[in-house]
């Protein structure tokens, strides 16, 4: 006895509700007698007849009835499955884990995923806050979907590759004598008191090396190990910094201009992904919407031409 199908179980069901095989056939668009066909199919496969035939009527016997209730649960759980599968192919169901340097990832990141996630209910979101040189033992221990860090990973396991290369801009405080400047070159920085991002900061050499190639000597007023920091003390007018376009989008209040330097010195960010399994759907989608939304701030410090 051969079992029967979806297909014969879907005719069977479409016949119940429907009350006859026209009715059956146009809820499931197909021809009549491919759905007097499906239900013979299925009546050999269960043994028994489901339909008494007179009259050019189908009337279900009381083994139909019994069995319909049982089809119909089926059928509920085939549509959650193809419900299912369609939200998670059009990524809006799911879970995903990012883990970024703590620049991007303690308000950068959130602000950047809020729109995503707010068209995406049924989508769980992780953020790991890390340092850039740890992010590459999470990504190894599969406990982020992918990483975006300030250094390149050679990490078996690991593939890594350019993703945004962020401006870095000149935050000065509202009352600075260049603060209202379309774009400024360092030159013009010459003496001025300077809050320097850390040692430890990945973008500290990239303004070091700018600096020095303009040929800019700066007084080092303080030293931060983070760009939220520096832009709080430069808010209050202790000097200046050299930080990612980004942390504009940290600074929500007043006090501080984030000018475009000329010519941008750049401060790339690297993209981890897993070598042992593709990235899901979903992931990719999160990645793609990321990275607009760093370029569309990067944009933002394009300098006027």
């Amino acid at each position: 006895m051969a079992r029967p199908n979806i297909r014969q179980i879907e005719a069977f069901n479409a016949v119940m509700k429907g009350g006859s095989v026209t009715k059956a056939a146009e809820m499931l668009f197909v021809s009549q007698p491919a759905v007097s066909k499906l239900i013979q199919q299925f009546e050999s496969s269960c043994g028994f007849n489901l339909f008494n035939r007179g009259q050019g009527r189908l009337l279900p016997t009381p083994e139909a009835r019994r069995l319909f209730s049982e089809t119909e649960k089926f059928m509920t759980g085939v549509e959650r499955i193809e419900n299912a599968a369609r939200a998670i192919r059009n990524t809006e169901r799911g879970e995903i884990s990012v883990a970024a340097f703590p620049a991007l990832g303690m308000r950068v990141l959130p602000q950047l995923l809020a729109p995503f996630l707010a068209r995406r209910p049924e989508v769980r979101m992780t953020i790991l806050t890390q340092n850039s040189p740890d992010i590459s033992q999470s990504m190894l221990a599969r406990a982020a979907d992918f990483g975006i860090s300030l250094v390149p990973s050679q990490a078996p396991g690991i593939h890594c590759r350019p993703f945004v290369q962020m401006r870095m801009v000149c935050a000065l405080p509202a009352s600075h004598r260049l603060a209202g400047l379309a774009s400024i070159d360092l030159a013009r920085l010459e003496g001025e008191p300077m809050i320097v991002l850390g040692r430890d900061d990945q973008s500290h050499r990239v303004i070091v090396e700018a600096l020095s190639h303009a040929g800019v000597h700066v007084e080092s007023r303080a030293e931060v190990q983070m760009a939220d920091t520096a832009c709080v003390l430069v808010s209050e007018g202790f000097g200046f910094a050299i930080v990612p376009a980004m942390a504009r989008m940290s600074w929500g209040s007043g006090g501080i201009a984030f000018v475009p330097i000329q010519p941008a010195p750049r401060m790339m960010m690297w993209l981890y992904t897993s070598s042992w399994e593709p990235t899901s759907q979903l992931a990719q989608a999160l990645i793609d919407s990321v990275r607009q939304g760093l370029l569309q701030v990067d944009d933002l410090f394009q300098p006027p031409s």
